[in-house]
This record gives structure tokens, C-alpha cells and sequence, in this order.
């Protein structure tokens, strides 16, 4: 299915094409969020970055051979991530163009695709497994992702993920419900609260969990625990320079260090620095208050995120989705 990253109010797990599922990194339009789209290619052409965008589109819609021109046109334009290039593999399986989909599988794989589990799942991409030149797709993928997991404390980094599990799932819950589900609400706080409290004692004794210690992914759901503590500000507030420095060591990502920089701006009355959170003004999404509103698609550039357009598109194609039957 077709790869989404989500942003369950912070996250790129993996979700497809016309499922849920998730994937990591981070928003905040409540106290769950939504996700975005794919990350554009910030040196792709407008052009591209249209085609890209309606692609995603007409796949979302189960209209799978109508978005495969689209998708080459973006990749010739340079929209060169694992993620379109992935979403393009499940539109040509489903349209079945099995050589087609397994050029766009090798280019995911070349652009970084590292979730095995994943796509060892995937009903798209049913009719390549026995096709050749599948399995070592699907070797590299697994490779690459073992690479993710390796730390030096297994424990810590299992403990963070089944946690990061449960905060997804809370939230996935209360997204099935359309956010009115009180109970699911309820059961979000709680799960949040604790998490937040298990963390901190963590990070007191042991300082931020970084790569080397609990592997990337291991690594990626501490980071989700603490953009979720909205609950406690100022624990938040004091994991942003520790991830500061995390990332100057390359033991963490600027992405997600913009994140929740905005993440504390906001929660501390402050104007938000690249626009990662969002709130709903007559009916359309756009940013809480922002520092240097000119300046923002810069600073996203310099981490690696898309224009600030492309990501409220992102949301509002998700929520649109979100809000069918």
C-alpha cells in the first residue's frame, strides 16, 4: 500500500496506498495529529512537485494506472525519495505492471526504503513476490533495516518501541473514531501521561537515549514520547537541547529536532520557527504563529523538510480522507 509518513501529532512509520498504517515524524493540530505527505525533493520543479502531489491522489483513490504517468513525471522532474518512488511501485503492482513496479521497488531501495516489515506485508505488492528480481529488493530492505535496531542496550531500545507502539495505537483509535470518541480520548491522555513519566526517569539517570545507545528507530520513538508530553512542558523543554546536541553528534535527526523545537515554542506561547504545527482557521489548515513568516521555507530546506504548502496540502489531503465513510 501506498507509504505515508505519519504524524499521529508528531511522527514515519508506514501506511499504503489504500490503507492506515503508519510510519514516523510530526505535526499538531491537536493533541493527535494527521499525517503529511511524502517529502518532496526541495530541487524538484513545481511541475514536479504538482504531478507528485496528484499522483499521491488519484492512488489514494484506488485510481492506480491513471497516477503512474504522473509519478514519472515527477521523478523526471526531481521528486527522487524512497517515498514516491515506493507509492509508484504500489500504483504499477496494482496495475499491473509488474516490470514497472519492481524498477520503481529498486529505486525506493537505491533512495533509502529500509521498512521490511513492512513490505513484506503490503497486498500490493502481492503479484512481484515470486516475480525475479524481487527477493533481493526485498534482502536489501531487510539488511538496511537491521541496521536501525543495533544498540547497546536492547532492553531500553525494546521497551521504546512497544511504548512508541502504544502511542500509536491510541491514536489510530481515536483517528477511526473522526476525534470523538471520549473514551479514546481519555485513553490518550493516560497513555501519554504514563509514557511521559517512564521517560523522564529514564533520561535522568541516563541522559537522552541516542543512536549508539538504543539504535535509530529505538532512538526516533524516545523522540515521539517527548513531542506526545504535551502534558508536561517543561520536560519537553529540557529534552530540546539535549536533542540539540544529539544532533550536532549525529546522534539524532534535524528533522525531528525542528519538531519539536516548534513543538515548545508553541506549548510555551512563542512563535514556531518551521511551521510543523498547524491549527484549522475557517476550515482550512495553517500555521500556529510564526517567527519570520517569509523565512520559513528556508529553514525547512535546512533541515530537510518540504515547502510549508506542500505539507499543509499534505493535511489537508489526509484529513479529507480521514472524514470519508
Amino acid at each position: 500500500m501506498r507509504r505515508l509518513v505519519v504524524l499521529l501529532a508528531a511522527l514515519n512509520l508506514v501506511a499504503c496506498a489504500h490503507g492506515g498504517g503508519a510510519a514516523p515524524e510530526s505535526s499538531g493540530t491537536s493533541e493527535v495529529g494527521v499525517q503529511k505527505a511524502p517529502p518532496l525533493t526541495v530541487e524538484a520543479t513545481p511541475e514536479a512537485r504538482k504531478a507528485a502531489a496528484e499522483a499521491d491522489g488519484l492512488s489514494r483513490r484506488g485510481e492506480s494506472e491513471p497516477s503512474l504517468p504522473l509519478y514519472r513525471v515527477a521523478w523526471e522532474g526531481g521528486v527522487r525519495t524512497k517515498d514516491l518512488a515506493y507509492n509508484a511501485a504500489c500504483a504499477a503492482a496494482l496495475a499491473k505492471a509488474p516490470d514497472e513496479a519492481l524498477v520503481w521497488l529498486g529505486r525506493a531501495v537505491d533512495e533509502g526504503f529500509d521498512n521490511a516489515k513492512h513490505m513484506k506485508s503490503d497486498p500490493d505488492l502481492v503479484s512481484l513476490r515470486e516475480l525475479p528480481g524481487y527477493a533481493p529488493l526485498e534482502q536489501k530492505v531487510a539488511t538496511a533495516e537491521a541496521k536501525l535496531y543495533e544498540a547497546a542496550n536492547p532492553e531500553l531500545r525494546d521497551e521504546l518501541l512497544r511504548r512508541m507502539d502504544e502511542d500509536q495505537e491510541v491514536r489510530n483509535a481515536l483517528m477511526a473514531s473522526n476525534f470523538k470518541d471520549e473514551a479514546a480520548k481519555a485513553k490518550l491522555r493516560e497513555v501519554d501521561a504514563r509514557n511521559t513519566v517512564w521517560l523522564k526517569g529514564i533520561i535522568a539517570k541516563a541522559g537522552w537515549p541516542g543512536h549508539e545507545v538504543v539504535g535509530v528507530r529505538g532512538s526516533f520513538a524516545a523522540w515521539l514520547l517527548v513531542q506526545h508530553a504535551d502534558q508536561d512542558v517543561a520536560f519537553q523543554s529540557e529534552v530540546l537541547p539535549m536533542l540539540e546536541k544529539a544532533v550536532a553528534r549525529g546522534e539524532g535527526s534535524a528533522k525531528n529536532l525542528a519538531y519539536l523545537t516548534d513543538r515548545v515554542a508553541v506549548n510555551t506561547g512563542k512563535p514556531q520557527r518551521y511551521g510543523t504545527q498547524l491549527e484549522e482557521v475557517n476550515g482550512r489548515m495553517v500555521p500556529k504563529t510564526l517567527e519570520d513568516p517569509a523565512g520559513v521555507d528556508a529553514r525547512r530546506k535546512a533541515v530537510g523538510l518540504g515547502t510549508l504548502e506542500e505539507y499543509i496540502q499534505g493535511f489537508e489531503r489526509m484529513r479529507a480522507a480521514s472524514q470519508k465513510p
